[in-house]
């Protein structure tokens, strides 16, 4: 059953490849593209045909020593990263764990100030009411004086002596 099942997957992974390459192909500069990249590398690997055939030993020789340059390469560029991560990295850790320990600071800062503000408004708050309370106090202390010296106004008489008779004859 598995099997089978693989086959299928190949057949419809073929086909799905040759459809694709197929579409491709039907663009004409695509197809030249193609012709051309097709036709440098059958030249490349009769070129290096050639010289694995000519000398074998030196292009044994040759690909040896490319593979231990670019393994020396890689070796020296693992330990610049790796000193890099020891120097930098360091550095990097410790920034992060100040900038977590300052926002936190920061974080109690504001906790600090939401408090004092709340503090604040309440003392305001205070404040305004206790001015509202004596502000209608001296408004009511204002009204009965006014009533009360009205009152009083109306039932007193003017005992005031004038300089000149009343009656002149």
């Amino acid at each position: 059953m598995e099997k089978t099942k693989n086959n299928k997957v190949g057949l419809l992974v073929g086909a799905g490849a040759l459809a694709g390459i197929s579409f491709i192909l039907l663009n004409p500069k695509t197809r030249t593209k193609v012709k051309d990249s097709s036709m440098n590398a059958k030249d490349s690997v009769v070129t290096y045909t050639q010289k694995i055939k000519e000398d074998p030993n030196g292009t044994k020789q040759s690909l040896v020593e490319n593979a231990k340059q670019t393994l020396s390469s890689a070796q020296q560029a693992l330990e610049k990263v790796q000193n890099v991560w020891a120097n930098e990295g360091q550095e990097i850790k410790e920034t992060a764990k100040n900038i977590v320990d300052e926002t936190k600071e920061l974080g109690d800062q504001a906790k600090d100030v939401k408090e004092g503000v709340k503090d604040a408004k309440s003392d305001i708050d205070d404040a305004r009411n206790t001015a509202m309370d004596a502000g209608k106090k001296v408004k009511k202390e204002a009204k009965s004086t006014n009533t009360s010296s009205k009152s009083s106004n109306s039932n007193e008489t003017d005992h005031h002596v004038l300089d000149e008779p009343v009656n002149k004859m």
